[in-house]
């Protein structure tokens, strides 16, 4: 006992002091560092909509780059006057049109409250398409470059990879059931192009994204829309002629890049990175939490696939929370930010249930992010609002299940044979390799129909619609968020700012009234591994206190005025 707890208290130990020097070592710890401030971004890859867990950190003052992290740097900022401006180097993009929204927003923001706004390419795009990161970049003050990048403002493509013929080529018949025409996920494997009505969805994705870029662009470069159709037609640039095109403002190496920003703070500034900026907790003001809910959605607990990085979302941790968040009379309204494609149907209308048990203590406000499609449509359904980006992905209100054949493969390629015993005449539904035939294909779509007709009966009840306005926009139909907007199943655009705002106004606190946000869930830290409870690693005293240490709440920030091979997914 006396070693275990000698072994927890240097674990404690080194982790303090890891937190402690990754603070001093990541260009400044957070706010109120006093003297001149400049908030350096730098954008690379994926950004999450919360931090991933991080095993060797004892809290999360370490946190990777995510929007709740991001966000929080980017409130604090634009109240701090010590925050003299914001540094962006943009790298390339790995998220979709609904986040860089959100994040474009806040550098207009800064931009707007009359702090400088400096961006900074290599190359926009080397070998790519560098088309979304001049998007996020577009509001900046001005936009410089490197004297040999180019500047690949593409536009949009959209390339589909079809596997039917190699399935063919293997001797694997795949087999999809839908409800709903739209519901294309499966016709990557049953077919060799795209579908009348798959098409037909994907364009209309495509025209909207397209002019909120020519938008957006047209509006932070100071231009009109045709002229930047025209020099999206005209690309790809080299840097002088983007210089003389006016899409960059100045062509520049990295240390004239960061000596032009020093000039504009001052000169010597603190250089803070936005993403570890503003994490001191508020104390103040009513409490509205935001929960994040991204990944795939599946039944029991979520995690993230060490090896693809793909996120899953458990309906048993996410509905918890929300009980959670019910039974705490202190919180007065919820956000739900929601980044899924959806997922087990079964799982998101458990989600459902305790979405819409919370509504009914307080307001839930839906906040979409670049996917809320299908489930992930599904556990908003209910929300008391729903707020989307111009970009998001959401609708796809129908049902998909799908499975492949694989006797034929097994054996006449692989030499393989079965001799399956069973006891009832529908036993091998799930497990046989031969094709279904028409009685079990039969069988299997009676049990979708009803998750269809359940899913649209939600949609219904939470958007005040009846089920015949519902039904011609389901079917498994993707919308835009500009159009989900359009026609009923999104009620306002905007982001996190404006779901904050609407959850403040049905909650009943005034609009110049702080408000202190809470992040959930907290990501998991390597303290959390001694406190669980199923696969204990100390005595039940030592999984206490780390019980508490690891259970603190999320900081908070102060505001001023896979295809699942069932018949229930979705």
């Amino acid at each position: 006992m006396k070693r275990l707890l000698i072994i927890f208290l240097v674990l404690i130990l080194l982790a303090l002091a890891a937190t402690v020097a990754g603070i001093l070592l990541s260009d400044g710890g957070g706010g109120g560092l006093g003297g001149a401030t400049v908030l350096v971004w730098r954008v690379q890859g994926q950004i999450p909509e919360r931090a991933r867990p991080d095993l060797f950190s004892l809290s999360s003052s370490l946190r990777p780059q995510s929007v709740a992290s991001l966000y929080r740097g980017f409130r604090q900022g634009l109240d701090d006057p010590n925050v003299r401006g914001l540094a962006v180097y943009i790298r390339d993009t790995g998220f979709g049109f609904a986040k860089a929204e959100e994040l474009r927003r806040q550098l207009q923001a800064f931009s707007d409250a009359g702090k400088f706004v400096e961006c900074y390419f290599e190359s926009v795009g080397e070998g790519t398409n560098g088309t979304l990161a001049y998007y996020l970049a577009s509001p900046c003050d001005t936009i410089q470059m490197a004297p040999v990048g180019a500047v690949n403002l593409l536009g949009l493509y959209a390339d589909s990879l079809f596997f039917r013929g190699t399935l063919d080529k293997l001797h694997v018949e795949p087999q999809y059931f839908t409800v709903g025409e739209y519901k294309s996920a499966g016709e990557q494997f049953t077919r060799t192009d795209h579908s009348g009505p798959a098409e037909e969805a994907l364009s209309g994705l495509l025209d909207s994204w397209y002019q909120i870029l020519l938008d957006g662009i047209a509006a932070g470069r100071g231009m009109e829309t045709d002229q930047v159709r025209r020099l999206i037609d005209g690309a790809p640039y080299t840097a002088e002629e983007a210089l003389a095109s006016g899409l960059v403002d100045r062509l520049a190496y990295p240390d004239e890049f960061r000596a032009h920003v020093e000039e504009l703070a001052g000169g010597s500034p603190n250089l803070v990175r936005l993403e570890t900026y503003g994490q001191h907790p508020s104390f103040s003001g009513q409490k509205i939490a935001v929960l994040f809910a991204p990944g795939t959605i599946v039944r029991g607990s979520g995690g993230a696939d060490p090896w693809t990085e793909e996120s899953f979302l458990g309906a048993d941790d996410l509905s918890n929370t929300l009980r959670t968040l019910r039974d705490d009379s202190s919180i007065r309204a919820v956000v739900l930010r929601i980044d899924s494609p959806g997922g087990s149907a079964i799982a998101s209308d458990l989600i459902l249930r305790e979405v819409e048990l919370l509504a009914a203590e307080k307001p839930v406000v839906a906040s979409m992010s670049d996917l809320a499609a299908s489930g992930g449509y599904y556990i908003a359904a209910k929300a008391n609002r729903i707020v989307a980006e111009r970009g998001t992905i959401t609708g796809s209100i129908g049902v998909v299940a799908g499975r492949f054949a694989t006797s034929q493969l097994e054996s006449e390629t692989l030499g393989l044979s079965r001799d399956p015993l069973s006891r009832g005449a529908h036993a091998g539904l799930w497990r046989d390799p031969r094709p279904m035939d028409a009685d079990r294909a039969a069988r299997v779509q009676k049990l979708m129909d009803p998750i269809y007709a359940a899913f649209v009966g939600h949609v219904a009840e939470g958007r005040g619609m009846s089920v015949e306005e519902v039904e011609p926009i389901a079917r498994g139909r993707v919308w835009s968020g500009d159009a989900a907007a359009a026609i009923g199943l999104v009620d306002e655009l905007g982001g996190i700012d404006r779901a904050v705002e609407i959850a403040k106004e049905l909650a009943g606190v005034a609009p110049e009234e702080d408000v202190r946000l809470l992040f959930f869930p907290e990501p998991r830290s390597w303290l959390a591994l001694f406190a669980d409870t199923d696969q204990p690693l100390l005595p039940a005293s030592l999984r206490a206190l780390a019980k508490r240490l690891a259970a603190r709440p999320s900081g908070a920030l102060e505001l001023s005025p896979r295809l699942a091979d069932l018949p229930s997914s979705l």
